[in-house]
């Protein structure tokens, strides 16, 4: 059995896409492909058990999903920091180890998807360094492009991880920076001992996020349009200026949300005339019964918040800007970019496979 390990040196790097592009990529290949994530941050509970929850998505993306106990034995819930910093729970290691060799049971490749960086894990010996001795596995690593910086996260993972590290996939990367990537990364990295396999471009299909996971975030209250909770929204704008300039404005994005006052009603029709999929009205006001209308006739959500336009402004900033797996499409996607931007083949025989 062959022991893939997907990590990264900064999180929002995009390690479970790839993960699933992989999983999909070998399955494709007639492996029998499991999954595993030592160290899960993102706490769900599913059939009364404490998990991950991109785990859990990508569990069940499997031709053959593991065992949901054995996927994501450790959970960083509140609890589990609390035991942790009173020193009512320590080491993980033998809890992992023991949990992973059911998961790979009859396995012919396991993708195991490590930390959002080198040390996260440490406190209870689940490192990066520590789960790649712990499973005996090799890794890749899915850095996010940034432009053109010096790679100090890299070279210190090349340092922990010595021959364990067989190379490295640059992930969301713009136009504009691939040929520096190319160019002057690649050949950086090559010469210090990383391969490079490759880029996979910046899709905002793939960071987007639906209207009810903003209404979620917000604690909006819908009022229109409820059917179509299910919108994608790439991108978000402030509308805060005359409806002229708002309709010159509003035009350079597409599938957006705006954000704006609920007395800006002005503001709002300019938004719904243009490619617009919520409206978010700040300061508790709703709108005219005007603007509802027209909303729901064309079928844009609109969502009212008890927040200024400041705090819904942050709060969007947070919901968005890093790559999320749910949602209709995004799988197939993310395997479609990876397999054309990044040398596949070469990948995998770099691995054994």
């Amino acid at each position: 059995m062959k022991t893939i390990i997907v990590s990264s040196t900064q999180p929002y790097s995009g390690k479970s896409g790839v993960c699933i592009a992989l999983i999909r990529e070998l399955e494709a290949r007639g492996l029998d492909v499991g999954y595993f994530k030592p160290y899960g941050t993102m706490p769900v509970t599913e059939d009364g058990i404490a998990t991950d929850r991109d785990a859990a998505y990508v569990n069940r993306s499997l031709a053959r999903p593991g065992g949901l106990e054995s996927v994501c034995p450790v959970v960083r819930t509140r609890g589990f920091m609390e035991d942790v910093l009173a020193s009512r729970v320590g080491d993980q290691s033998e809890h992992v180890r023991a949990a992973f060799s059911v998961a790979s049971a009859g396995r012919d490749v396991m993708i195991v998807e490590g930390p959002s960086d080198i040390v996260q894990g440490c406190a209870v010996g689940l490192s990066l360094c520590d789960v790649a001795r712990l499973v005996d596995g090799r890794v890749l690593l899915v850095e996010r492009s940034l432009g053109l910086v010096l790679p100090d996260a890299l070279m210190n993972g090349r340092d922990c991880l010595g021959e364990r590290l067989v190379g490295v996939v640059h992930n969301w990367v713009r136009e504009a920076d691939r040929a520096a990537l190319l160019d002057h990364m690649a050949p950086f990295l090559e010469s210090n001992g990383v391969r490079f396999f490759g880029t996979i471009a910046a899709d905002p299909m793939l960071s987007s996020v639906t209207v009810a996971e903003i209404a979620e975030a917000l604690g909006a209250s819908v009022l229109c349009a409820e059917e179509h909770l299910d919108l994608n929204v790439e991108s978000f704008m402030v509308g805060a200026m005359g409806q002229e300039k708002a309709l010159r404005f509003f035009r350079r994005k597409q599938h957006k949300a705006v954000i704006t006052g609920g007395d800006r009603a002005d503001v709002q029709l300019a938004a719904l005339e243009t490619s617009t999929n919520a409206i978010i009205l700040t300061g508790n006001m709703p709108p005219s019964s005007l603007v509802l209308a027209r909303a729901d006739e064309i079928g844009v959500p609109m969502l009212m918040v008890d927040m200024d336009t400041l705090a819904a402004v942050e709060r969007m900033e947070a919901l968005m800007g890093h790559v999320r797996l749910h949602g209709p499409g995004k799988a197939d996607r993310i395997r479609d970019m990876f397999v054309e931007g990044v040398r596949v083949d070469e990948l995998l025989t770099a691995f054994g496979l």
